[in-house]
């Protein structure tokens, strides 16, 4: 029987575009051979300058008929339209969307928590598998 220990790497800073991410992971924790090390898609987003801000969004009519209300819930409704495939659902405010990958998920992906600054979102890596790789 094989054991599994999660060990959470500490101390990373606020990521940003451009950052060594891995780098960051490997002067934090001890790596042997066979470990999996798990990120967060939101930490490859960043570190790939995968943020927008809200400022300058112009919402569509159909953005603003999904939020009801014009500021930043339609300009966040708008970013998440942008990043559709599709829209599969709506239930105002939640919108499932799919995703140019095929993804079928909330808001596209679209995250409006844990930000580098107020008044941004954070998207979806453009292609998951070459962040992976490069990572």
């Amino acid at each position: 029987m094989t054991a599994i220990s999660i060990i959470p790497v500490e101390g990373i800073p606020e990521l940003r575009e451009g950052d060594d991410l891995a780098a960051m992971v490997v002067e934090r924790i001890a790596l042997e051979d066979d470990d999996v090390v798990v990120v967060a898609q939101k930490a490859i987003s960043k570190i790939e300058g995968r943020v927008v801000s809200l400022e300058g969004i112009e919402p569509s009519a159909r953005a603003l008929e999904i939020a009801g209300e014009g500021g930043d819930p339609a300009r966040r409704i708008e970013v998440i339209l942008r990043e559709a495939k599709s829209v599969v659902r709506v239930r105002p405010p939640l919108v499932i969307c799919e995703t140019h990958h095929g993804f079928i998920c909330a808001s596209a992906g679209v995250d409006a928590s844990n930000t580098p600054e107020p008044g941004t979102l954070v998207l979806l890596p453009l292609d998951p598998d070459a962040s992976a790789a490069r990572l």
